[in-house]
């Protein structure tokens, strides 16, 4: 079998101390004169679209085309500037886990951010370089539409894929990995707790990739 391991990015690989929130805040209120646009809205297993789409209906402003892709050349270059490798936490295990799926499958990003904000933190983090392809917030606003996108880009490369397995961080991961028919793991290192983990019932649940990598890999 050919395994497939989808990794979403914060709160599973890395935290960035929410700069890439006061990135958006700032690039928003440069762009339309509000502050504080996304201090409500709830970022974890949403995409990059949704969540700017609930900042404009929040602050009670049309999203206009025009408007998103202004926002979100405006936010790119925000994070370029001001995300530094200091800045960022990458959990525990997290180095070894990736290079150990890469070895028994294929690694592929499954996020919700944009895939240059995606390779702007990951870069920092030096993580960037394990990740070939993906699917990313810009390919849809939906996130359970994700899985079908990375299976269509491994079969463009070339890649006969078994097994699908999504790793990530909330409830909204788990449902993401269910709706693509993929196994889902999820970590308790990010935007989700326990409880809420436990009753979206993943086919694992691990306190981290460094204690929990020898039961990732007994998925591939």
């Amino acid at each position: 079998m050919s395994t497939l391991f989808l990794y979403d990015i914060d709160g599973t690989l890395i935290s960035t101390g929410g700069i890439g929130r006061a990135c958006l805040d700032a690039a928003f209120e440069q762009l339309h004169g509000l502050a504080g646009a996304f201090r409500r809205v709830r970022f974890g297993g949403r995409t990059d679209r949704g969540i700017v789409a609930r900042a404009y209906a929040g602050a009670g402003l049309p999203q206009t085309a025009a408007h998103t892709a202004q926002l979100k050349a405006r936010y790119l270059e925000l994070l370029r500037e001001r995300l530094r490798p200091e800045d960022l936490t990458t959990y525990p295990g997290v180095h070894r886990a990736v290079r150990a799926t890469a070895a028994v499958g294929h690694n592929a990003l499954l996020t919700g951010n944009w895939r240059d904000g995606a390779r702007i933190k990951l870069g920092a983090a030096g993580l960037w370089q394990h990740f070939a392809f993906g699917a990313f917030g810009d390919d849809s606003p939906d996130r359970n539409a994700l899985v079908p996108v990375a299976r269509e880009r491994a079969r463009a490369r070339g890649l006969h894929i078994d097994r699908v397995v999504v790793v990530g961080d909330t409830e909204a991961d788990v449902a993401c990995a269910r709706a693509g028919g993929a196994a889902a793991v999820a970590v308790l290192t990010g935007w989700g707790d326990r409880p809420l983990l436990e009753a979206a019932a993943p086919d694992l649940l691990l306190e981290d990739l460094h204690s929990g990598l020898e039961a990732l890999l007994a998925l591939a």
